[in-house]
């Protein structure tokens, strides 16, 4: 008889009888239809299993191989599992499918500032060209602005009260910005304005005390330790340093102090001489700069060499010079004697010495900045004021 082939393993199949409708494989046990009898059987044909065509060609050498395989792959699964007994570790078992990535939250950026307040405007705590600032000792913050107010400030940015800066007095008639304030330990409160300093105490409206050197024109000042006052003034060919006292005598005139140390020729020389800004350490030491940050635009010609900070002892005499800068809206000291400056978008602190010691950057467009008792820096960035802690040295 011709033989048959199993479907389910592809063995050969003779013993079957004539006319016979279904027959069982002999070597996978598996039964089927024959199909040249189908017509024939007489009862209900039982369900069977068809095969994937790709396992119909399998030869019995192929599944002899196949079991093999198998069993050694029994054999070895068992060995390992029995391995690892006592283990503690488990190991994860493979996954079958890339997951797609799951959101992740973005990670939070720290917020640098300690305090930020203002914004534009002309209300309580808002400003309108926000242009100097000051903390006194009791940590109390001042802000002046392009109305001519100046705004007291809790530690915490909270409005306290408002001074407003007369326009026109007997000593300017017309002015247009407040060029600088500053607040000394007795609370006073000095406004350089129309080129006199006008003196408030915490409790005046109206100035108690004008301090004047006409006819020049008083662009800068610094209040020392002893009470005391430093007055840049100039009268459009040269600048003149006043030391004053507390009790408002002149005690010395230096003309062309910075000009002449720094040997400086810088093209126009009254923008130059406008931007001539001061600060005094507390011994008295003395520095100054040209900040041509703090003028507005300008065109100038000058040497790299003559943009450099200058040092003097107390009494105006020359020492050195260190640091070239030209974009600073001013100069501060702190009380180990370190000297900040603004470049544009940041705040540089150096040693005395000229060494750089550390750097705040990225605080935004600086148009003013000051430090309190614990060195911490306040500037004002797009009219607000943003505090940032004490520069880590």
């Amino acid at each position: 008889m011709r033989p048959l082939i199993c479907p389910q393993c592809g063995g050969q199949i003779t013993t079957y009888l004539p006319g016979q409708v279904f027959t069982t494989c002999q070597y996978c046990s598996t039964k089927f239809l024959i199909e040249e009898n189908k017509q024939k059987r007489l009862e209900p044909v039982e369900p069977s299993y068809t095969p994937p065509p790709a396992m119909v060609e399998k030869s019995p050498m192929f599944i002899g191989v196949l079991s093999a395989v198998m069993v050694v792959f029994g054999i070895v699964f068992v060995i390992a599992i029995i391995s690892k007994t006592g283990k503690q570790t488990v190991e994860p078992r493979p996954s079958l499918f890339t997951a797609s990535p799951s959101p992740t939250k973005p990670i939070a950026t720290p917020d640098p500032n300690l305090l930020v307040f203002g914004g534009e405007g002309t209300g309580n705590g808002l400003f309108q060209d926000a242009d100097s600032i000051d903390v006194d000792k009791q940590g109390r913050i001042y802000v002046s602005d392009g109305s001519l107010r100046i705004q007291q400030f809790d530690d915490k940015g909270q409005f306290i009260k408002v001074w407003q800066v007369p326009s026109a007095t007997d000593y300017y008639a017309r002015a247009r910005q407040i060029n600088k304030i500053a607040v000394g330990d007795d609370g006073r409160i000095y406004v350089a304005v129309g080129g006199v300093v006008l003196v408030y105490t915490e409790e005046s409206t109206e100035p108690v005390r004008t301090i004047h050197v006409a006819p020049d024109y008083i662009q800068d000042f610094a209040l020392r330790s002893d009470g005391g006052v430093l007055l840049v003034s100039n009268d459009e060919r040269i600048e003149t340093l006043h030391i004053m006292n507390k009790a408002g005598k002149v005690l010395r005139r230096v003309k062309g102090f910075h000009t002449y140390a720094a040997d400086a020729e810088l093209s126009p020389p009254v923008t130059a001489m406008l931007g001539i800004r001061v600060a005094v350490d507390g011994a008295g030491n003395i520095y100054s700069i040209y900040g041509m940050g703090d003028i507005g635009t300008y065109e100038l010609n000058y040497n790299s060499g003559e943009l450099m900070i200058l040092r003097f002892t107390p009494d105006v005499k020359y020492v050195d010079r260190f640091v070239e800068t030209l974009h600073s809206c001013g100069i501060e000291v702190d009380d180990q004697s370190r000297v900040y400056i603004s470049n544009r978008y940041s705040i540089e602190a150096y040693s005395n010495q000229g060494e750089t010691v550390s750097v705040i950057p990225d605080i935004g467009l600086v148009n003013a900045f000051a430090l309190d008792k614990e060195n911490n820096v306040y500037a004002l960035v797009d009219n607000k004021v943003i505090k940032r802690a004490a520069i880590k040295f």
